[in-house]
């Protein structure tokens, strides 16, 4: 079952993709944002997002040129929402992380940086091994060039 807003994009897509059965249900974009609302946690995202990163507010010279910075900030975002943040600002408990089993504990920012993983040791999702590597390329940036290591050793 996929929830959505009621936003026209979603029908759109969702008839475009004619080779998948989907059960769509939609949710008013006026209902309350609380944990009794199927997409709550998908608003809770959006909010978060745009708390705290700047490059997502509505009007704001911080946007990002390339989606490659995009996505690079969003994955720094991933970690602190789901490893660092608590998972209840009134209860100071548990983060997602360890609700899933992931970790026993809170992860501290020194604990974050002390150990970089090496991809040639933590197999990535193609897509995301060609954002790790700066390979992806904007199309509103025609001549956009990649990211090459010049100093590098």
């Amino acid at each position: 079952m996929l929830h959505t807003d009621e936003h026209q994009d979603y029908p759109r897509a969702i008839a475009r993709a004619a080779h998948l059965e989907v059960a769509h249900r939609t949710i008013s974009s006026r209902a309350n944002r609380t944990p009794a609302n199927p997409i709550f946690s998908v608003n809770l995202n959006d909010m978060l997002t745009r708390h705290t990163g700047a490059n997502h507010k509505r009007e704001t010279i911080a946007f990002p040129k390339r989606r490659q910075m995009a996505i690079w900030r969003m994955a720094v975002f991933m970690v602190w929402r789901n490893y660092m943040k608590w998972a209840s600002e009134r209860r100071h408990c548990d983060t997602p992380a360890m609700r899933l089993g992931l970790t026993d504990h809170r992860l501290k920012p020194r604990e974050v940086l002390t150990t970089r993983l090496f991809p040639s040791r933590v197999r990535l999702p193609e897509r995301w091994s060609e954002y790790y590597w700066g390979k992806v390329k904007s199309r509103e940036i025609p001549n956009g060039r990649e990211h090459a290591l010049k100093y590098a050793t």
